[in-house]
């Protein structure tokens, strides 16, 4: 029984090791092995070399079973008619009782493996007795069917286990029970394998075995054996070797009639079958993902694992399920440990309509919101019905890199604008992928919605004026924040000097989705250049006339001039018609006394503000109107012609 309690039973798989040399040396093993007398000794018998160094020292790694040692009570066959070792798989509970074996007969610790080498099954057990000296016999039964639901050790209490168990209950045709007689120090190995007789399962007479090896430790407390089991006729004829009921015990002889002494009554299976998983990491239509990863997309992209589940040994049909994990990683693998525990992401059964392995299995889809190095992890479970172990890998085959989009970024300079004007740019930022979800890794049988758009900074640049390259830095736009793809544009800007400037776009990117972009850093894109002019000027000339005219009276002697001239003007040279305007004009009283007029002569003109731009011939009829009665008036007269020659509308320069 278990050293812990004997309610808290476990199953303990016996763990399959070899020596590094083992496979190299098979055949060399089996060679020296064949065939070899009962008792004697071999020393490597397949995988396994036995000098009484116990466990397999080219296997210091196996498995301890234990069991309660020393004068303490535990859980074993009752003493009775019934519980004989040739029919105790019939009788009814309680089969088992507290019983305190003898020091020499009380095994306190068992080591089991089983291996197979060229096609042959090797069988390994070693155990270990509370006292070096006395006599009887150690024996190992090995049943292809696991004990009753009822032996339920891990979970039913002692008890319970009295009352219900029966650990040999499910003995099958095929099962056999290893002796070994320990009087007088012998290593001589015995086999009864069950049969049926006349209907009654019956174990057959003791037959030594073929092909192995038997030693005691030097201080006579341990001892191992190793037995080729397909030379024996016990191996599994190509398929898996798998006992998923073993029990070690010590009896009082080879007969059916042999008492149990004592017995190790744990949840042992034992089996060589290996079962291997393969995965290989794929997108969400099963295309596997190449080592130069796949992109993030949108920013919810769906992966699987794909995963090849084999067995070496075993014609059983396949069973069981794949679980997936998947883990985000800098480095390492999703191995299981400490912070690479990773998501579950479900299982998958194999499928039932498989009649062979090996078979391929796809895990549910997951989900990844986050650019970065992923890891898988794929677990099959083992077949256990048919012995078949689990495998699993989580090696760097299972990882795959998401890599993050890189956005498109263009831009379109404003239209030229004159020396003193604002300068503006417009960046088209495309192509960029959402932010991660707060949870990267998603399972389940719907996507999540997406995170948040790409976030990141736009620093617009102006350069110039240069017409080649792109000249000296004139302005740097404060950062425009970025809230995904749209477009964006810095403030506007006034250049002081007038030539051809050039914007260049700089995007720092929204890690781990979206990297950073750029545009036109060599000044060689014609949608960002863009030109500051001067305002160009012109000037047109206009002639302007303004005729005017002035007369001069004389009258001596006679007094003061008084009176009044009529200035008449006519836009022809004749003094034809109607005149285009008149302007009578009294001749000033000199002094400032009314009446008095000026003295002689006296000088008036006119004070036309009319000006004429067109060519043409003019003429002035001028008379005097005297109110000195001393004076003559002077007639009209048409005396004063001018021609006048303007060539305008000259624009300069």
């Amino acid at each position: 029984m278990n050293s812990q309690d004997p309610n808290d039973c476990r199953e303990i798989p016996a763990r399959r090791r070899r020596a590094p040399w083992a496979v190299a040396a098979a055949a060399l093993a089996l060679v020296a092995s064949v065939l070899v007398a009962p008792g004697a000794s071999a020393d490597i018998i397949g995988p396994y070399n036995i000098d009484g160094i116990v466990p397999d020292d080219t296997d210091p790694d196996l498995t301890p079973i234990t069991d309660p040692a020393g004068n303490t009570k535990e859980l074993g066959p009752l003493n009775a008619s019934t519980t004989k070792i040739g029919v105790i798989h019939d009788d009814a509970p309680p089969t088992l009782g507290e019983t305190n074996p003898n020091a020499q007969v009380d095994l306190n610790t068992t080591w089991l493996d089983t291996a197979r080498v060229d096609g042959d099954d090797y069988l390994y057990f070693a155990w270990q007795r509370d006292k070096s000296t006395g006599s009887g016999f150690i024996a190992y039964e090995f049943m292809a069917d696991e004990a009753p639901a009822a032996c339920a050790y891990g979970t039913a209490t002692q008890q319970q286990l009295i009352d219900n168990c029966n650990p040999w209950a499910n003995r099958a045709v095929g099962d056999f029970l290893i002796l070994w007689d320990q009087q007088g120090g012998s290593t001589t190995l015995l086999v009864r394998e069950w049969e049926l007789v006349n209907g009654v399962l019956t174990l057959s007479d003791a037959v030594p075995l073929q092909d192995y090896d038997a030693e005691f430790s030097a201080d006579g407390f341990r001892g191992e054996a190793a037995i080729n089991l397909t030379a024996n006729d016990l191996g599994s004829g190509g398929e898996c070797l798998a006992f998923a009921n073993v029990i070690p015990s010590t009896v009082t002889g080879n007969s059916d009639t042999a008492d149990y002494k004592d017995t190790i009554l744990q949840r042992i299976t034992l089996s060589n079958c290996e079962s291997t998983t393969v995965t290989t990491p794929t997108d969400g239509s099963g295309t596997a993902i190449t080592p130069a990863g796949i992109s993030i997309g949108t920013g919810v992209l769906t992966v699987k694992d794909s995963a090849v589940v084999d067995v070496t040994g075993g014609t059983a049909d396949p069973a069981g399920s794949v679980a997936f994990w998947l883990c985000k990683l800098d480095a390492g693998t999703c191995d299981g440990t400490t912070g690479k525990e990773g998501t579950s992401i479900g299982s998958t059964n194999l499928p039932a309509a498989a009649t062979e392995y090996p078979v391929t299995v796809a895990s549910p889809p997951a989900y990844v919101t986050s650019a970065g190095r992923y890891c898988w992890r794929a677990t099959f479970t083992g077949d256990s019905a048919n012995a078949i172990p689990g495998s699993s890998d989580s090696t760097s085959g299972e990882c795959f890199t998401v890599n993050p989009v890189t956005p498109t970024l263009t831009t379109q300079a404003g239209p030229a604008v004159y020396l003193g004007g604002n300068v503006t740019d417009t960046a088209t930022l495309g192509g960029t992928a959402p932010q991660p979800t707060a949870a990267i890794i998603h399972a389940g049988p719907t996507p999540p919605a997406a995170g948040a758009a790409a976030g990141g900074e736009i620093v617009f640049k102006l350069y110039g004026p240069s017409a080649t390259v792109c000249g000296p830095l004139v302005y740097t736009s404060a950062a425009v924040a970025v809230t995904g793809n749209g477009q964006y544009s810095p403030a506007p800007f006034a250049p002081l000097a007038p030539g051809e400037y050039h914007w260049v776009a700089e995007y720092n990117g929204s890690l781990p989705n979206t990297t950073a972009q750029t545009h036109n850093t060599a000044c060689n894109v014609a949608n960002e250049d863009v030109m500051v002019n001067t305002i160009p000027t012109t000037m047109s000339t206009a002639q302007r006339w303004v005729p005017n005219d002035s007369a001069t009276v004389t009258a001596s002697p006679g007094g003061n001039m008084k009176g009044t001239v009529l200035f008449e003007f006519f836009t022809n040279g004749t003094c034809a018609g109607d005149p285009a305007w008149t302007q009578p004009v009294a001749i000033p009283d000199a002094g400032g006394v009314a009446g008095a007029g000026s003295p002689s002569p006296a000088t008036v003109s006119t004070s036309n503000t009319t000006a004429y731009t067109t060519s043409g011939s003019f003429s002035w009829r001028v008379s005097y109107d005297s109110t000195n009665l001393a004076h003559d008036d002077v007639a009209a007269s048409c005396k004063e012609v001018s021609s006048l020659m303007i060539d305008n509308n000259k624009t300069l320069p």
